[in-house]
């Protein structure tokens, strides 16, 4: 990569891209099998959907980048998305324990956690249609969230061996 005549940016996209796809690919699986096969009511629009699994999937992409830029080696990498993004994400979005029943220090946590934006459009979206006063709060924290982390990562990214 360091003789190669591609910048930065370029090199950051094409690690975003396919797993933006893939991503994007699997969300699509996942609401055709809860539609088709679970029978699942979409009450609400499968653009504004696409719209915050596209937030979402830039914002833990960047998550993603963010520990492969700090971390020394894949495995550390792999430990650290572990403990910061799969098990907050899991525990503290919502998904399996209502955060409203979460200790208050807990609830102002869970506020770190993108998967917790997402839960809460997906439920609204699935289960009560388009309220958009939902939507665009929780995508806006969205879009925040992404922005930031890909800041960090164009400031952390350099075309240069670490010694």
């Amino acid at each position: 990569l360091l003789v190669t005549p591609v910048r930065v940016k370029e090199i950051l996209l094409g690690k975003i891209v396919p797993y933006f796809l893939l991503g994007m690919g699997g969300m699509a699986l996942s609401v055709a099998m809860a539609i088709f096969l679970f029978h699942v009511p979409l009450h609400g629009s499968l653009a504004a959907l696409t719209l915050a699994s596209a937030l979402f999937m830039l914002t833990a992409i960047a998550m993603g980048l963010l520990i492969s830029t700090a971390a020394g080696t894949q495995f550390v990498a792999g430990q650290i998305a572990i403990v910061i993004t799969f098990l907050p994400a899991f525990i503290l979005s919502g998904f399996v324990f209502d955060i409203g029943s979460m200790p208050i220090g807990i609830r102002w946590v869970t506020h770190l956690v993108p998967a917790r934006y997402f839960v809460a459009i997906v439920q609204t979206i699935f289960l009560a249609g388009d309220v958009w006063s939902i939507f665009f709060v929780n995508c806006g924290w969205l879009a925040l969230m992404a922005a930031f982390f890909f800041v960090i990562i164009r400031k952390k990214s350099h075309k240069r061996l670490r010694i």
